[in-house]
């Protein structure tokens, strides 16, 4: 076995990096199916809704308006949000032109909330809509107008395409890592004869080739787990939570999907090269 030695050409870590892009995406094709529902009340909790309160109200009117709408079913986060603290946020997006301190504050008291992923819909906001509409101190109510549909429908293309781009990826790269064993047999293919002259078993000369194939999907492997594993905590900063803590097991079964597919797909590629040239009669047969 030391006497093979394999040149680590452009094509190789060519085949590499395709590898990992293609499990990276399998990571998330993966977790994101399985868990589709959990993806869903993710973005479902961090819609916020907006109950603007009559102008000039005083604290002695916002407390028992506080205490009447985190009564009702389903609010949870509620704060309130002043005028002065609207004006200073949106002052911060916009910038000091087009808010400039001269200008009078045009904005209003205002609680902001979530929802309960299982209220979030659009027959319950209507229903919220007309309840809050009869509580003395609320002029308006705000909230997307489709809500969630937009989001859903968006997540499901990204998935379609996700898993459309995986699938060519999947034939694709078999095809690399199998013209990679090629060339390595072709550049070894005196020394496996040699080797089966002299009684060496399959399963000896094959050792080498899979150790090796095995080896490069270890690289895929890694910077796939690395860019997964990013991916989610980038998701989770944006939700406001550690997708670590909350969805452990989705976050494994990413992790196994993407460890399980890269060595599959290495080891049943190099396999079947490598038993196509020592089933063949003749090295010319293989080329």
């Amino acid at each position: 076995m030391k006497t093979f030695a394999f040149a680590y050409t452009p094509y190789y870590w060519l085949t590499v990096t395709s590898l990992a892009v293609l499990l990276f995406l399998g990571g998330l094709f993966a977790s994101s199916f399985w868990f589709s529902d959990r993806w869903e009340d993710l973005f479902k909790e961090n819609i916020e809704f907006l109950v603007e309160c009559d102008p000039g109200m005083d604290e002695a009117k916002l407390v028992p308006l506080e205490s009447r709408l985190s009564d009702i079913e389903g609010i949870r986060d509620l704060r309130y949000v002043s005028a002065e603290e609207a004006m200073k946020v949106m002052r911060e997006e916009l910038g000091e032109l087009a808010l400039p301190d001269s200008m009078d504050n045009p904005f209003r008291g205002s609680f902001r909330f979530k929802l309960d992923p299982s209220k979030v819909d659009t027959a319950y906001a209507h229903e919220l809509d007309r309840e809050l509409s009869g509580i003395e101190g609320v002029s308006a109510f705000y909230y997307p107008d489709d809500l969630y549909s937009t989001i859903r429908s968006r997540l499901k293309s990204i998935s379609l395409i996700t898993g459309a781009f995986a699938g060519i990826l999947i034939l694709l790269i078999l095809i690399m890592i199998h013209h990679q064993i090629r060339m390595y047999i072709m550049q070894h293919r005196f020394h496996i004869r040699t080797m089966s002259l002299v009684g060496a078993t399959r399963s000896y000369i094959r050792k080498p080739f899979i150790t090796e194939v095995l080896k490069m999907s270890s690289f895929s492997i890694l910077v796939a787990a690395i860019a997964y594993l990013t991916t989610l905590l980038w998701i989770g900063s944006l939700a406001g939570q550690s997708l670590f803590a909350t969805n452990l097991d989705m976050v494994i079964l990413g992790m196994v999907f993407i460890i399980s597919l890269g060595i599959l797909m290495s080891f049943s590629a190099a396999w079947a090269a490598i038993q196509r040239y020592l089933e063949s009669t003749d090295a010319r047969d293989f080329i």
